[in-house]
């Protein structure tokens, strides 16, 4: 990432020195590896050299994380540590790494973020501690701005509106966008330009279905459609694709609302239903069920169509 590229969302942050630890929560959690980029490419622009690691719930559990933090490299300045989500880590971990911010190394920057938001905002009181909880259309700007910059890097053109089309398909996930970026410049390889055409053929469930015209058909209670649509998309959908779909159509429904997507009003009884229901389906398909989560999202469309 460029100077230049760098996120308008983490300003404030990086026109500073590196922090000993970031907190990203709410909408904005899924900008942790966003963030991690955004200081790779600052510091190995301005020379100084760095290592970045990605940990995982194993490697918290193999290593010893505070004597990892605390041991300076020989080849770089600072090491920045990009760690899994506090809501999946073990509550001895979370105290660990609280315990360790109370006087944190100077050459270690932890990048942490956390989906349950309650738990959090708690964390975010610990001492040397940045932290943030930006809204969801910030956070899909700047995946939007990233994806952006990713194709012009690459010699293609993708649109702002595709980019954000992307983005919401992503669910406001860095990791997601950037994985899925890379396949669709692929696909798109010699015509110079990304369109929205493109990115559904790539990234929505093989190309099968507009996620949009499930999510419409929905909202107007078009149960025929819906469901013929809903299990064309399944037919060939991976279990991750269900989290996608889920956070597909809440960005279409709030799109809806705020004006910015044609389609007509949605009244705020029908948006406050969906979004109840698009809630728990997130709960379920995280643990709180144990039916697959095609057959989450099936049940739970019924009771959305009836």
């Amino acid at each position: 990432m460029k100077p230049a590229d760098l996120p308008p969302i983490f300003r404030e942050w990086l026109s500073r020195d590196p922090a000993p630890a970031y907190l990203l929560y709410g909408d904005g959690a899924g900008l942790s590896g966003l963030l991690a980029r955004a200081w790779e490419g600052k510091l190995r622009g301005a020379g100084v050299p760095i290592e970045s690691f990605r940990w995982t719930l194993e490697d918290l559990a193999r290593e010893s994380p505070t004597a990892a933090w605390r041991s300076p490299s020989f080849f770089s300045r600072l090491r920045i540590f990009t760690l899994p989500d506090l809501a999946e880590m073990k509550k001895a971990h979370r105290d660990e790494i609280k315990a360790y911010l109370e006087s944190p190394e100077p050459s270690a920057t932890l990048i942490l973020h956390g989906t349950d938001f309650r738990q959090a905002r708690t964390f975010s009181s610990a001492r040397n501690l940045l932290s943030d909880a930006p809204r969801e259309g910030k956070a899909t700007e700047a995946l939007a701005r990233y994806a952006v910059a990713a194709a012009a890097e690459s010699g293609a053109k993708l649109t702002r509106e595709s980019a954000i089309f992307l983005a919401g398909w992503v669910g406001a996930s860095f990791d997601a966008l950037d994985a899925e970026i890379g396949k669709v410049l692929a696909f798109a390889a010699g015509r110079g330009e990304v369109v929205e055409e493109d990115i559904r053929a790539v990234c929505v469930s093989r190309g099968a279905v507009d996620p949009w015209k499930l999510a419409e058909a929905l909202v107007r209670k078009d149960g025929k459609a819906c469901l013929e649509l809903f299990r064309r998309f399944a037919a060939t959908a991976e279990s991750d694709d269900y989290h996608k779909l889920n956070g597909a159509v809440a960005w279409y429904l709030r799109s809806r609302i705020q004006g910015t997507r044609s389609g007509g009003a949605v009244t705020p009884r029908r948006a406050a239903e969906i979004f109840r229901v698009l809630s728990r389906i997130d709960r379920e398909m995280k643990g709180e069920s144990r039916l697959s989560p095609g057959q989450v999202y099936e049940i739970r469309l019924l009771s959305l169509l009836t």
